[in-house]
């Protein structure tokens, strides 16, 4: 570093050998060869990665590269190279910003905002900031997971913290991260209400209030919403706030209860921020059920104004929920139908099939119904539980008129690419109407893995990576989830971690056809043949979809050198039939894994005859790769999977206050703080404050995070705490109690001005009065 005092951009590394005093002051010698040995690699890996070592400080290091993807790779390779033999207990924290350099020195915020996030860490942990992730995320062999949004010293607004997954390197726990300032931040798990009526099937519509909660807040733009599926999960369970808050990765959890009583509703809600242990927030209304629509917009947009109270700033809409139907009656059935169709069985489901009758005869423009008709007809004509030609054109018809309804909508653009996909084999429109359901519904999970699930087809794996992991995020205990991101791991060839989520599907469901052929095909691809076959025999033969049994058989034998097996020869004959669809798939496999490509060619020009989506699945599947040689291969892939573009233009949405207004507008609202004390009043919020200070809620949110540095809660609470000092230190207050003083100065819970008080003063209010009397 020969330049004096240059600035540049770049990725900054911080490690730290955990434990080593306590090692030194135990073991000299063992402490010295520790070190010795981290330099060591530390040296050879910076060498091979083009990083730049800047500075050795006892048993720690500072250095920086000229990109974000050197120094993660570097740092992998530190952490993994140091796992072996003795290991050498270090943690790794990078960062991306900007750096100045001397001769002599780096400094910078950069590096102090590096050296907070490695200060996170844990013993064999690769912690990384926003930035970095930002710039790896799209590389398929590097996996990383949030650990959330914490509030790191020297540093105004909390930072969302990220650490690397791949095999080999240690994720802190949460337990891990206990103390660290972890912080309660734009995320929530809307739980399911309780049905507190006396009557136990109104259980339909507390269910009901609760979906429409989760899916009003999904609107909300930078707000994380855990979906139903999850959600639900713990429904009926004895899980612990604290557990459920884990399990689902949010620090917020939102349960409340109903009570119908006629046409009488009571509601009840209240948020939990998990990580403080307190409620900051619950309120009850009792409503008429006539009303039930406002009630929903009001109780969503009450939610939503304390999530951004408590947790930072949220553009919130004027309206959440829109009226699906001027009919109650309808929607009630509609409700119903929902309820008993969740329980996926085929006498709830022809229940739920009459009651979404009911509600199309009321309101034939409730297009939710018509979906809601469609998915419990699919549901029966794929699980045999009803004549299959029959089910599937009732369903398609429900499907038609949904689309007749609305051609944009989410849930019906949906159903259709499954249709274009399984029925008719059509990969450019199953993947158009992918796109089309998540451009109009971005937080759809169900979507976001179908569209996944095509790029991994495709072998677009760094777009299906980021498709799938945003399902996980939002809907994590679902097992369709699960199942396709254990099938992108399969495709990707990480195998261990695809197997790691397939044990955890069969713990749930042992009968699990899919994955339990998944796990076939990776014991397959990793040669362990003997494994594969004991795997195929426990499963019963009615099991087995037609042909699948044969095929696999049929494979393995191939790979055992059998190529005149009876289980191919009968395969073969299968797939004279035009609708063996399955014999095709699994014959054009073995083909390829024989070598005879042009007899797997052959084979898969039945895919345009028969439309067989078997063998559009089969084509790229990783025990057909031998194949990806051979000339003809990119010429049947471009054209059995187009290249359908997903849109890159995410508009920026312009700022709602520039730098000029915002100054000016922080002098008024100090101006109105001082003079008019509206944090005196206990029932003080965000929208109250911005009528006062004539502004949008919105445009009073971002002013406050943004230039204030401070959500809502903080920002009132800290001119409470000066108010209450200045009373504290009155001689005419002398006979009041802090708690009393507390109340008057604005405070309505013990519990938020003792903790309120201890963060921005640093000591109790006890110990603060007697300081000041000293």
């Amino acid at each position: 570093m020969k330049e004096k005092n240059s600035r540049k951009l770049a990725a900054i590394m911080f490690t730290d050998i955990v434990g080593y005093t306590a090692l030194m002051q135990r073991n000299e010698q063992a402490a010295a060869r520790a070190r010795s040995r981290h330099r060591e690699v530390f040296q050879k890996q910076h060498s091979l990665h083009q990083g730049e070592i800047v500075q050795y400080y006892g048993d720690g290091t500072l250095s920086v590269f000229d990109s974000a993807i050197k120094a993660v790779t570097c740092a992998i390779e530190i952490q993994k190279l140091l796992q072996e033999g003795d290991s050498v207990q270090l943690r790794i924290g990078l960062h991306l910003g900007d750096i100045v350099f001397n001769e002599t020195e780096v400094y910078g915020d950069g590096v102090n905002f590096a050296s907070r996030i490695e200060s996170l860490g844990t013993a064999g942990s690769i912690l990384l900031s926003e930035k970095v992730n930002d710039e790896i995320k799209n590389h398929a062999t590097i996996l990383t997971t949030s650990l959330g949004h914490f509030k790191l010293k020297n540093i105004i607004k909390p930072v969302e913290v990220f650490a690397i997954s791949n095999k080999g390197i240690k994720v802190p726990l949460p337990t891990d991260l206990k103390g660290k300032q972890k912080t309660a931040f734009k995320n929530i798990a809307v739980l399911p209400f309780v049905n507190m009526s006396s009557n136990v099937e109104n259980e339909y519509f507390s269910d009901g209030i609760t979906e429409e909660i989760i899916n009003a807040l999904a609107k909300i733009d930078g707000l994380k919403v855990i979906s139903r599926t999850s959600s639900f999960y713990f429904k009926g369970q004895n899980a612990s706030l604290s557990e459920i808050a884990e399990k689902l990765k949010v620090s917020t959890l939102l349960e409340g209860s109903v009570r119908m009583d006629g046409d009488t509703l009571r509601i009840k809600a209240q948020l939990i921020d998990v990580h403080e242990d307190e409620t900051f927030w619950s309120e009850t209304w009792e409503r008429k059920k006539d009303n039930l629509f406002k009630i929903q917009d009001e109780l969503s947009l009450l939610i939503a104004d304390k999530l951004r109270e408590h947790g930072g700033h949220l553009e919130i809409s004027d309206h959440l929920v829109d009226s699906p139907t001027k009919s109650l009656s309808a929607y009630e059935h509609l409700l119903k139908g929902r309820f008993y169709m969740n329980k996926w069985n085929p006498e709830d489901t022809h229940f739920a099939i009459d009651q979404f009758d009911k509600a199309i005869a009321i309101d034939p423009a409730l297009i939710e119904a018509h979906l809601s008709l469609a998915d419990s007809y699919s549901f029966m004509a794929v699980a045999g539980f009803a004549p299959r030609e029959e089910s599937w054109m009732k369903a398609v018809e429900a499907i038609q008129s949904a689309k007749d309804l609305d051609s944009n909508n989410a849930g019906l653009n949906y159903m259709l690419g499954n249709q274009a996909f399984f029925t008719e084999a059509d990969f450019a429109s199953a993947m158009k109407y992918g796109l089309k359901s998540l451009a109009s519904k971005p937080t759809f999970a169900e979507a976001h893995c179908f569209v996944s699930f095509l790029h991994t087809l495709r072998g677009d794996l760094i777009k299906a990576k980021e498709h799938i992991f945003f399902a996980k995020s939002i809907d994590p205990l679902n097992q369709e989830t699960q199942f396709f991101e254990a099938n992108y791991c399969y495709r990707a060839q990480e195998y261990a971690k695809a197997n790691l989520i397939l044990d955890e599907l069969l713990k749930v469901n042992d009968k699990n056809l899919p994955a339990i052929i998944v796990g076939i095909y990776i014991q397959i691809k990793q040669n362990r043949l003997e494994e594969a076959l004991r795997l195929i025999n426990e499963v019963p033969m009615e099991a087995f979809t037609p042909d699948e049994r044969l095929g696999l058989l049929g494979l393995i034998d191939a790979l055992n050198g059998d190529v005149d097996s009876s289980h191919i020869k009968e395969l073969a004959q299968h797939a004279q039939a035009k609708e063996a669809h399955h014999a095709h798939s699994y014959l054009f496999i073995i083909y390829a894994v024989l070598g005879r490509n042009d007899d797997a060619f052959n084979v898969l020009e039945k895919l345009f005859d028969t439309q067989s989506s078997i063998l559009l699945l089969g084509f790229s599947d990783p025990l057909a790769a031998s194949l990806q040689s051979d000339p003809r291969y990119m010429a049947y892939h471009d054209r059995i999977y187009p290249d359908i573009k997903e849109s890159s233009d995410k508009k920026t949405k312009p700022r709602i206050i520039d730098d000029k207004t915002a100054r000016a507008q922080v002098e008024k609202l100090t101006t109105l703080i001082e003079s008019e004390r509206p944090y005196l009043n206990p029932a003080v919020s965000l929208r109250s404050l911005a009528d006062q200070a004539d502004m949008h809620p919105n445009q009073l949110s971002l002013l406050l995070n943004e230039y204030v540095g401070k959500n809502f809660n903080e920002f009132i609470n800290s001119a409470r705490v000066e108010y209450f000092k200045k009373l504290i230190v009155d001689p005419d207050n002398a006979h009041i109690s802090l708690i009393g003083l507390a109340y008057e100065s604005g405070f309505n819970s013990k519990t938020v001005f003792n903790n309120t008080f201890k963060k921005e003063v640093g000591m109790t209010p006890k110990e603060f009065q007697k300081s000041q009397q000293s």
